[in-house]
């Protein structure tokens, strides 16, 4: 019978003189080799891939399958990981064959792990045979998806691919077929374990060899998933495997409704395996945020249906607002799409069943990426914005029934706005805007007639993407952005001066946007942007010091 876990000690060896290399392209990735062998001797592990050595790995995600000589990852929805529990390597060569089924939506990626120290400290290797992109990450429990190199590679599905990974110090060469496609340096993980995964697909391994120096002296494997300060919401293609631009709210009955995007990439067109395009998905809580419901299609009408908000008014009607993409001929727009306007649809039972058709409000060159705003005298407002040039508002003083033309704001400053407006009214009557500009500070104008006529903008003095503003029963008005990062700011002062950034997460995505629980602690909704992209929520106390992390009960 076949060890569990083949191993053997090669010696030091010399090249031979006038030894001369037939493939060129290995020439680089030999000599690490030989380099390696030289130093002190170099162990071998081969580890057998049958029933009966799964006790060999640690299945930190994902559901596997262990068969005559192959290792399968099975399920599709999402990310997964194994890693091989023994040995340690420092520099090593980590070869293996992968095999992807042309099978699902999602980005159909094989994946190596290496040098884990936990199960969420290592570099990742993301092998994506649907964009043709070898990607090389670092993960750490804060931020698994900290980019260190990409370059396009052509990678088939439903075959098998040689790989080979090399590590020395700092440096990590990677070869396909026998061709270097990445070399890339990074000084922080040392030495660790390696492993191999998945990103939403089900995938083969064979031939699994590592050749490197021994760690003998290096600590378990840390299980680093239960120390999480967030939580994932929606993730996989229950929904889609891109997920993004997410929003919430609490309901009357304490409730925690969420929104979301769902897709195949940032702009999911239909296409054959998605014929009626991106969608508008949505979950609930009903025990502040601690559990949630799986992902059910809240709006999906054969376009791309896009950036969710979401708010209940005081009549208990639940506004979802959003606008959608529609695919035009190249010579209409070179980006193959156009907006179709602002668009709304409604729920008077709590968010159980909404309107069939949406309600477009605003014709196609305004969009919107915030929810409806309901004034003490009942007007609604709602964010909007056009293209790069400037924010705006349109108003209804009837319960939604008809709304008025987009009302700019910053349109005569000549500001690169891509503004993503959000208002909030401060308690002295005035409506405070805050706008986007992807290049220069997020800015912000005032109104004192409830939206008819606007300041001129001003500096707000820190950059950000996405604002989200919400007042808090303490009083202070928070807001919540892209950039940097996931962060916040707080207003103790309605809005004439803000403290922080605080970070609220270090992934990008973000979109964010809070929610006050019962017991008066923060809840952020956002999501992590890249390949096999989630929804998360993360909980927070607002102190004077700033934002302190709260862990899940």
């Amino acid at each position: 019978m076949r060890s569990r876990l083949t191993s053997r000690r090669q010696q030091a060896r010399c090249q031979p003189a006038g030894f001369q290399f037939n493939c060129p392209t290995f020439l680089g990735l030999l000599a690490i080799a030989w380099s390696l062998a030289s130093c002190c001797g170099a162990e071998t592990v081969e580890p057998a891939l049958e029933g009966g050595q799964e006790s060999q790995w640690c299945y930190a995600r994902g559901s596997w399958r262990m068969g005559a000589g192959f290792l399968e990852q099975q399920d599709r929805d999402g990310g997964s990981l194994a890693i091989l529990r023994a040995p340690a390597f420092s520099d090593c060569r980590f070869q293996f064959e992968f095999n992807v089924k042309p099978a699902g939506s999602g980005v159909r990626a094989a994946a190596a792990c290496l040098r884990a120290s936990g199960t969420l400290t290592y570099y990742w290797l993301h092998l994506d045979t649907k964009n043709d992109n070898v990607i090389l990450v670092r993960s750490t429990p804060a931020n698994t998806w900290i980019e260190i190199a990409r370059r396009s590679c052509p990678l088939d599905d439903d075959t098998w691919c040689r790989t080979a990974v090399v590590c020395r110090g700092p440096e990590i060469v990677v070869s396909i077929n026998g061709a270097e496609v990445l070399k890339a340096a990074d000084t922080a993980l040392a030495a660790g374990r390696v492993g191999l995964g998945t990103s939403q697909g089900q995938v083969q391994f064979r031939n699994v060899r590592i050749e490197g120096t021994v760690e003998s002296q290096s600590e378990p494997l840390a299980d680093e998933t239960a120390k999480l300060p967030y939580r994932v919401i929606s993730r996989g293609e229950a929904a889609g495997p891109y997920q993004a631009f997410p929003d919430a709210c609490r309901l009357a009955n304490g409730d925690i409704i969420a929104v979301f995007y769902a897709g195949y990439g940032h702009v999911s067109l239909p296409n054959d395996d998605w014929p009626k395009g991106g969608r508008i998905c949505t979950v609930r809580s009903s025990d502040q945020g601690r559990t949630w419901t799986e992902p059910a299609i809240l709006y999906d009408d054969g376009i791309d249906n896009r950036d969710p908000h979401i708010a209940q008014m005081r009549d208990g009607t639940l506004i979802c607002s959003f606008f959608s993409l529609e695919r035009v001929d190249p010579s209409v727009s070179k980006r193959g799409f156009e907006s179709q306007g602002v668009q709304i649809v409604c729920s008077h039972d709590g968010g159980k069943t909404w309107d069939r058709e949406a309600r477009t409000l605003v014709s196609s060159g305004w969009v919107c990426s915030a929810p409806v705003r309901e004034m003490p005298d009942g007007t609604y407002l709602l964010g909007v914005y056009r293209g790069h040039a400037c924010g705006g508002v349109i108003r209804s003083t009837d319960k939604g029934k008809t709304w008025s033309q987009p009302i700019p704001i910053g349109e005569e400053a000549g500001l690169p706005l891509d503004a993503e407006t959000d208002v909030i009214l401060l308690n002295d009557g005035t409506l405070y805007a805050a706008l986007r500009s992807s290049t220069i500070n997020m800015h912000y104008a005032t109104s004192r007639d409830l939206g008819l006529t606007w300041s001129p903008v001003q500096d707000i003095g820190f950059k950000g993407h996405a604002p989200h503003l919400y007042r808090l029963t303490s009083g202070e008005i928070v807001l919540t952005h892209r950039v940097p990062a996931t962060s916040m700011h707080v207003s103790r002062d309605e809005a004439k001066t803000w403290l922080g950034p605080y970070l609220v997460d270090s992934v990008g995505g973000a979109y964010p946007a809070t929610v006050e629980l019962n017991d008066g602690s923060l809840l952020v909704v956002y999501y992590e942007e890249g390949s096999g992209s989630a929804v998360r929520v993360r909980r927070f106390a607002l102190g004077g010091d700033g934002l302190e992390s709260l862990a899940w009960e």
